[in-house]
Parts: structure tokens; C-alpha cells; sequence
């Protein structure tokens, strides 16, 4: 599922058409919707480390992205640290799909 890695103007791209595509997301929902589809991150802490944001609310975005839209799946959540592997979800996975995404 993982693509190849994007340059930054490529992943902000990738970002902006996703909010386009899906108003009701974030900026950081839709940043963490193109981490996992281009293998950039798999979970909330590295997430937060690569984007220089924090971890708490890379934990409220996936909660949103889980809870309220299903377009992403908690597979594992460390207790103790909080750290949360991901995966799209089928809806995740289409909405993905039909994002102008350069591969």
C-alpha cells in the first residue's frame, strides 16, 4: 500500500487536495491520511516527530479520523507512551484513491 516517499511540495499537495476533496478534514487529518498512504509514518509518534508537531494532537486527529470519519483503523496503541499504529480503512483507502495523488 505504501508508496514511495514525496518531496515536501509534492506531500503538501497531496495534503491541499485532500482538504479539497473532503473539506470536513483538517490540514492535519488530511497530513496524516498522506502519511500512511505514502509510508511516511505509521504511527502517532512518528508522525509527530517527522512533522514537528504534537503528539497529543497527532492522538486527537487519529481519534477524529477513527471515531468520527473511519477512514483509519487503530491497529496497536502502546500504553504507556500512547504511541498509535495506523492503517487506512476501505473508506480511507478511497477517498486516497480518488485524491490526485502522484505515486
Amino acid at each position: 500500500m505504501a508508496a514511495e516517499a514525496p518531496d515536501a511540495g509534492a506531500f503538501m499537495a497531496a495534503v491541499e487536495a485532500l482538504v479539497g476533496r473532503a473539506p470536513e478534514l483538517s490540514p492535519l487529518d488530511a497530513g496524516l491520511l498522506a502519511a500512511l498512504r505514502f509510508g511516511v509514518a505509521g504511527d502517532t509518534r512518528g508522525f509527530a516527530k517527522v512533522f514537528g508537531v504534537p503528539h497529543a494532537l497527532v492522538l486527537r486527529a487519529t481519534s477524529e479520523l477513527s471515531e468520527e470519519f473511519g477512514l483509519v483503523a487503530v491497529t496497536a496503541r502502546d500504553p504507556r507512551t500512547q504511541r498509535t499504529r495506523l492503517e487506512l480503512t476501505d473508506a480511507g483507502a478511497r477517498l486516497l484513491e480518488g485524491a490526485a495523488f502522484a505515486a
